[in-house]
């Protein structure tokens, strides 16, 4: 398989990844409105804490798996490049591995310090 038909296939794969997984976050987002529309059409004054719960902000925790995860594609990437063992592929396959790694440590680094900082602030 040439190159070019690699990428197209590899970019066609993403994309109807990425549509499926929006197209869930889009059936859970109608989920939540029928049933706040239902809680509020029985009993409006139960409608309130529903609606308190939902406005709370979430746990950041799949920030934290994000960032490991792709560090580990990074590395997983690089290492396969070097067990090919062709220079040329090598170098490609290193330089993809780039993305990843640096997108995953930045998403760390922000996790760190934001933990640091929110400790600072406390005083622990």
């Amino acid at each position: 398989m040439p190159v070019t038909e690699m990428i197209v296939m590899v970019s066609v794969f993403a994309a109807v990844a990425l549509s499926f997984v929006h197209v869930l976050r889009l059936i859970g987002t109608i989920v939540i409105h029928r049933t706040i529309r239902r809680a509020v059409e029985v009993d409006p004054g139960t409608a309130l804490p529903l609606l308190d719960s939902l406005a709370a902000p979430g746990s950041k925790d799949g920030d934290d798996r994000l960032s490991v995860l792709l560090i580990a594609i990074g590395i997983a990437m690089v290492a396969a490049s070097i067990v090919i063992g062709d220079p040329g592929w090598m170098h490609y396959g290193i330089a993809a591995a780039l993305f990843p790694l640096i997108v995953g440590t930045a998403l760390w680094l922000r996790l760190f310090f934001l933990e640091r900082a929110r400790r600072g602030g406390r005083g622990e």
